[in-house]
């Protein structure tokens, strides 16, 4: 569907052709014009967007020539040219591979929790900077293992609304198996395992509830 202008009064008229008369000023149709839609040129390299009728002679901002612009028309859908992708392994038949993943997936994990355990004991030892340095490092071991979970795409899926809906359940499991341990640790007088873990229970709780919300929030 075309926009035609009038050149009078410059009303609009959204349709396959102009229409016999303008409607406000009673013009002709070959009064009206014609509106193209902007067509959006696209640097490649720096993401410039020029609009015009053609593409600039080069990028003002790296300075590209314009034959390397990409032409975007009005209402184009933006096509990346690749993207992340979750469970690319699992079209991957070698077994060693795929035990390999997983085994590196474990221990980036378990990386994770010694690496900021080790910051708290820097921390307690008065090297407060070394202690950064090891939840820095953390950090990056937890990125690791999001990469090899991405790879694996067995604790993780493609939808936010699917792994919201997982986890609420997971972390309602976590609470009560929690619980059940800090009740133990209770039973046996062992008081700084009971406190430690009944307080990470309820975190567990503090997530299932805040995952809920947002389960409901944006997915009804």
């Amino acid at each position: 569907m075309a926009k035609y202008v009038c050149s009078v009064c410059g009303y609009v008229h959204e349709g396959d052709s102009a229409p016999e008369k303008c409607p406000q000023c009673g013009v002709p149709a070959d009064k009206f014009t014609e509106q193209k839609a902007a067509v959006k040129y696209v640097c490649p390299v720096c993401g410039y967007v020029h609009e015009g009728d053609e593409a600039p002679e080069k990028c003002p901002q790296c300075g590209v020539p314009g034959s390397k612009f990409i032409a975007k028309e009005a209402g184009d859908k933006l096509t990346f040219a690749c993207e992340h992708e979750i469970g690319v392994a699992k079209a991957v038949t070698d077994s060693e591979i795929i035990e390999g993943l997983r085994a590196n997936f474990a221990g980036e994990c378990t990386e994770v929790g010694m690496y900021l355990a080790m910051a708290r004991v820097a921390h307690r030892e008065g090297y407060p900077e070394i202690g950064l340095y090891w939840e820095k490092a953390a950090y990056e071991e937890a990125e690791h293992a999001a990469k090899f979970a991405e790879l694996l795409g067995e604790v993780v899926s493609a939808s936010t609304k699917e792994n919201l809906t997982m986890r609420v359940a997971a972390e309602h499991g976590a609470t009560q198996g929690k619980l059940d341990l800090a009740k133990r640790a209770k039973e046996l007088n062992l008081d700084a395992i009971h406190d430690t873990v009944h307080e990470m229970a309820k975190d567990e709780a503090r997530h299932g509830k805040a995952f809920e919300g947002l389960l409901k929030r944006y997915f009804g």
